[in-house]
């Protein structure tokens, strides 16, 4: 079982943390340290490197690279709601 790949954010004074997992191709949002939401990955998040399992250092920077923007999109799209 692959480890989940967490990336954390400040985002106006507010941490944010998105964590992947591949087992469900699920993205569960942290605020403070409490769970907010849980929704499914975009489909083409990790592309054809997470059905390959390359454990190279630029493949892990890229997956990670993945889940920051979407958390950062995910909080850009509910700051506008608000």
């Amino acid at each position: 079982m692959k480890t989940p790949i967490r990336m954390g954010a400040h985002i106006e004074g507010v941490h944010w943390v998105a964590e992947y997992l591949a087992s469900t191709h699920e993205i569960r949002v942290f605020r403070d340290g409490r769970a907010v939401d849980t929704f499914a990955a975009p489909a083409a998040l990790l592309g054809e490197e997470d059905d390959a399992g390359s454990a190279s250092d630029e493949a892990s920077r890229a997956e990670d690279a993945a889940v920051l923007a979407v958390l950062r999109r995910y909080v850009a799209e509910l700051n506008a709601e608000e």
